[in-house]
């Protein structure tokens, strides 16, 4: 099996809490297929990007996509497509 790129790391980061919606970090890195130590770095990028946005809710962390997050996703989906369909990914 190929090993995933980072930006298709971030994409499934990404996608699992536009499908889901707001989720602690455990559970977004088994929605991602990530073990925690590998998500937390690439959490803290997209939070210094304002791509998510952590936060506490009854003494529980979560991580929520934000509007420019899921702009993002969007715009990285549409370039991953279109790297597939030249045969470039």
């Amino acid at each position: 099996m190929a090993r995933r790129s980072r930006v298709d790391i971030v994409v499934d980061v990404l996608s699992a809490l536009a499908d889901r919606g707001p989720m602690p970090p455990t559970r977004l890195a088994t929605a991602s297929n990530l073990p925690y130590d590998r998500l937390r770095p690439i959490l803290e990028a997209l939070e210094a990007r304002g791509l998510v946005r952590l936060s506490s809710m009854g003494g529980r962390r979560l991580v929520e996509l934000t509007p420019e997050g899921l702009r993002a996703l969007e715009e990285l989906r549409r370039v991953s497509g279109l790297l597939r369909d030249l045969g470039l990914a």
